[in-house]
């Protein structure tokens, strides 16, 4: 049962961390942006198959968070018993 519950606890740190991360990125391009405004106007391009073509080591952040969740609820379960 311990290493159901880490599990989870992995695999919920993989949703809540990107969430806050994405949270803390939005607000500060928002105060970024208030605080420097743009002379003009312009567009900004952004290509999402880009992130496939990514590095690979990006792509073990997941893996990292997962683990990282997992180990910290199964440490904190192992302690009760």
């Amino acid at each position: 049962m311990i290493y159901a519950k880490s599990i989870l606890a992995g695999l919920l740190a993989l949703i809540v961390v990107p969430v806050c991360l994405l949270v803390i990125v939005v607000v500060g391009t928002v105060i970024y942006a208030l605080v420097h405004p743009t002379p003009g106007e312009g567009s900004i391009g952004w290509d999402p198959i880009s992130l496939i073509r990514m590095n690979p080591m990006l792509w073990s952040v997941p893996v990292l968070i997962f683990l990282i969740g997992f180990i910290w609820e199964y440490r904190r379960l192992a302690k009760g018993h």
